[in-house]
């Protein structure tokens, strides 16, 4: 610490006083001039200073000392001006690391003792001494501190810190029995701080306040006290937004790989997960990889098992054979199993971490003792199928599995013996199997989509089958608590039951965007980890729920909005999202009125109203298309297959008798929307197909791809040759209100326009001073045909002059992610936006005829 940071908390007047006062410690301290930071010179000099028996009168008293350091802390946080946007940051519009200066507003406006005081305040607080009026401190921390400190170390780059500093003091609130109304705000603090260092929002410190506070649920104590102190901010409204809750905490992206398991340290502060790169250990509230094994065995491993003291770790090879990492042994990695025995299914380590037990492929168990010769390995007996899962008993003497012959079964661990016989019960696999804390249930999962509860002494099914899930249940586990079975599912949902009813508690919880491959609870039961094929580990509250409530994922959804597009009647917009969904909003209000819509099992990539407004066409990667009431949001017509790849594009025609759509596979497909038949195949391109468009007759469909193609839409013939002049592909391509130009947005960065009749470039809008910095995902006109909008992986909508490419308005700023769809609404005043930060945006472009040559800042709504 500075000497300026301890004039600070110990209210002296200068560093310099500071410096003079330590003079006569000189000989075991270090103070450089240049820095002015306080080091002791030998460790032996804190040993003098804690033991009394040694310094006697000049001992400190550590708890007291900390106590008192703790209320310094809180003061000078208190004391901290201006009490909103600290460092003056000039737009919610830009990124933090936008920002030129960030590093001087820093340095001015926030003192080496407010950030000393935000960073260590609850460590001092945990290690101190109970104290009158401590409690009260704390609250108003809380109640009008919170946002202030979360701005301080979102700007000094501490904020990753911020989850378990939060989850410390709503600890120590417990703890001490702070009265209910401290501990309901340090708790709805702890969710509200977890969920901001987890979002993309937080690159935009201005955001806890532009997208947090509106947007967290009016019911909430965070809400409660910091929406009152607000103004001119959002006001989302919506019985869909006032009864929502909060359900999904984090989202981290660990691999571009499916992710099969991950496993928990004993004191929930690691989560150990297989990545591309090997082997990685996660801290649990940071989302941050704190070690990785790299080692050539630990490359493609499916399955993963830490120990209780977290000093080791299992996992299978690419190869099958099970390894042991020993972490504290400089790293050393060896084989489990003798005679490199391989097709390792599952893996698990008894409570005392003394042994590993082992399930095979063609049957078989062990149980290893990971320090002694792999040839110790008692061989287990009895399955005639993949063993898929294993776990010992809470006391350790007994070792459940689970197998493909849709069995399981209860060995003796000291003498490698079955324990009665074979549970049956099960008409599927049993793919997962779970002890109860106190060993008095076992819990299987099964590809027949059940969850079923034995008694493990008896074999008998005490409770189930539970319900819910409509594909294979990949595991199930119980909370450490007791109260709680959860299991994963091949439906891509999570579902949580009440392990003494068997009634579902809550859910499904719905984020993930492939199949659930396993979910394991935080040793004190408030949070549930998941992983799964799309390549995530998500985290989710498992407190404050009531089964009578929607789930929500947040304050801003955290999917990737893919796609939005206006009804008819602009009084709606539908969207598309990389978790499988479609939905449809209340433009005026934001407010969910139908969906989610589901049935894809991968990204929606592209959606479409039809004219007739009594349609919704989707397309996903998951190479189907689907057409949707309008009305109902029923799946009219199933999955609609032809495509071979993903489906990039689907666009109705503007009689809503077909829908043309674009893919991956390099074709274009013209489909009956009455039917859902697949009628004839428009074009067989070159390169993927991106874009798809009708024109107003509906007489020729425009395709962008490498080339922009313009076809007969009945004969696919070409109208006019293909047109080039973009250097990359073509994202986004659409023909003009009168059928006369067309509008294409490229990976070149650059949007055109051109003759439809002859292929003509007409123009290139911007110049060296405007223009995307980025791909541009998505052009459009506007329906006088006067403008173009574009949107771009630069994080900005542009509105254009369709006769110059003068920029009329813009660069619009708003999104913290990449533009992926823009769109005018049919009375031309508005412009909807999305985005991969998971946001909808609507612009007011009313002023865009009146300021031709002009610029103009438009307003902007976040739904």
């Amino acid at each position: 610490m500075t000497t300026d940071a301890m004039a600070s908390l110990l209210d002296l007047k200068s560093g310099e006083q500071v410096y003079a006062l330590l003079q006569p410690l000189r000989s075991v301290l270090n103070i450089p001039t240049a820095t002015g930071v306080v080091t002791t010179l030998h460790a032996s000099f804190p040993d003098f200073m804690l033991s009394s028996k040694r310094s006697q009168r000049f001992c400190c008293n550590p708890p007291a000392r900390h106590t008192t350091m703790a209320l310094a802390c809180l003061s000078i946080v208190d004391q901290a001006e201006p009490k909103v946007n600290i460092c003056s940051l000039p737009s919610s519009y830009m990124l933090d690391s936008e920002i030129g200066d960030l590093k001087q507003r820093v340095s001015r406006s926030i003192t080496p003792a407010l950030t000393y005081a935000c960073r260590y305040w609850p460590a001092h607080l945990t290690l101190g001494e109970p104290r009158d009026g401590l409690i009260n401190h704390i609250h108003q921390f809380f109640d009008s501190k919170l946002l202030l400190w979360m701005e301080v170390m979102s700007l000094t780059g501490h904020m990753r810190y911020g989850t378990r500093i939060i989850m410390d003091v709503e600890k120590w609130c417990n703890e001490r029995q702070a009265p209910e109304g401290v501990t309901k705000l340090a708790h709805d603090a702890s969710q509200f701080v977890s969920i901001y260092a987890n979002h993309p929002i937080s690159q935009s410190t201005p955001h806890i306040y532009v997208s947090m506070v509106p947007f967290w649920p009016r019911s909430r104590p965070i809400s409660e006290a910091y929406r009152p102190r607000t103004t001119g901010l959002l006001q989302p409204t919506g019985t869909a937004f006032d009864r929502r809750r909060l359900a999904l905490i984090a989202t981290w992206k660990v691999s571009t790989q499916e992710v099969k398991s991950i496993s928990l340290s004993a004191d929930g502060t690691r989560l150990v997960v297989p990545t591309d790169s090997g082997i990685d250990v996660y801290d649990t509230t940071t989302g941050e990889s704190v070690l990785n094994l790299t080692d050539q065995r630990a490359q493609y491993v499916l399955y993963v098992a830490i120990s209780p003291d977290g000093t080791q770790m299992a996992f299978d090879g690419g190869d099958g054979i099970p390894y042991l990492w020993d972490i504290v042994n400089e790293g050393k990695v060896t084989s489990l199993l003798p005679n490199a025995i391989a097709d390792t299914q599952s893996l698990s380590f008894s409570p005392d971490g003394l042994h590993v037990a082992c399930g095979l492929q063609n049957g078989d168990a062990y149980i290893c003792k990971p320090r002694q010769d792999s040839g110790s390995a008692a061989l287990l007996k009895g399955h005639t199928k993949d063993v898929c899962s294993v776990t010992f008993s809470p006391n350790g003497k007994h070792l459940a599995s689970g197998s493909d012959d849709k069995t399981v079964r209860v060995w003796d661990v000291q003498t490698g013996k079955p324990v009665g016989d074979p549970f049956e019960g099960h008409s599927g696999w049993v793919l997962s199997v779970s002890y109860s804390p106190d060993g008095s249930r076992l819990a299987s999962a099964s590809s027949d989509g059940t969850v079923q509860v034995w008694d493990p002494q008896t074999g008998k099914i005490v409770l189930g089958p539970l319900t819910g899930h409509s594909d294979y249940v990949l595991s199930a586990t119980f909370s450490l608590n007791g109260t709680l079975i959860a299991s994963g599912s091949g439906d891509r949902t999570i579902r949580v039951y009440d392990a003494q009813t068997g009634q579902t508690a809550f859910g499904p919880l719905e984020g993930h965007t492939d199949r659930v491959n396993s979910v394991i609870f935080s040793p004190d039961s408030t949070r549930l980890y998941s992983c799964s094929d799309d390549g995530t580990v998500r985290v989710w509250n498992m407190q404050d729920f009531d089964s009578s409530k929607p789930l929500s994922s947040g304050p801003v959804a955290l999917t990737v909005i893919n796609s939005i597009r206006y009804s008819p009647s602009g009084l709606r917009a539908v969207s598309g999202s990389d978790d499988g969904s479609v939905h449809v909003w209340n433009v005026r209000t934001g407010e969910l009125v139908l969906g989610p819509m589901r049935g894809h099992e991968k990204f929606v990539l592209s959606v479409d109203y039809s004219p007739s407004d009594q349609y919704i066409a989707s397309g996903s990667s998951d190479n189907t298309l689907r057409i949707w009431d309008a009305n109902t949001g029923a799946d009219i017509h199933g999955p609609m297959n032809a495509h071979s790849n993903l489906v990039s594009c689907v666009r109705f025609s503007p009689d809503s008798s077909v829908v043309v759509s674009g893919s991956y596979d390099r074709t274009v497909r013209i489909w009956d929307v009455t039917t859902g038949q697949h009628v004839m195949q428009l074009l067989q391109g070159d390169n993927i197909i991106l874009s798809v468009g009708f024109s107003p007759d509906g007489h020729k469909v425009v395709c962008g791809s490498r080339k922009m193609h313009v076809v007969d839409r009945y004969t696919g013939n070409a109208v006019i040759e293909p047109i080039t002049g973009h250097s990359g592909y073509i994202y986004s391509a659409e023909f003009s209100p009168d059928g006369k130009r067309l509008v294409s947005g490229s990976d070149d960065r650059t949007v055109r326009i051109w003759d439809a009749q002859t292929g003509k470039q007409l123009v290139v809008c911007g110049d060296n001073h405007a223009s995307h910095s980025n791909y541009v995902y998505s052009v459009g006109f506007s329906p006088n045909g006067l403008f173009v909008a574009s949107g771009s992986l630069d994080r900005t909508v542009c509105v254009w002059d369709a006769r110059t490419g003068n920029l009329i308005l813009g660069p619009l700023k708003g999104h913290t992610g990449g533009v992926t769809c823009v769109q005018f609404s049919p009375d031309g005043t508005h412009l909807a936006s999305c985005s991969r930060d998971g946001a909808i945006r609507f612009w007011d472009v009313s002023s865009c005829e009146a300021n031709l040559q002009g610029d103009v800042e438009p307003s902007a709504g976040m739904h």
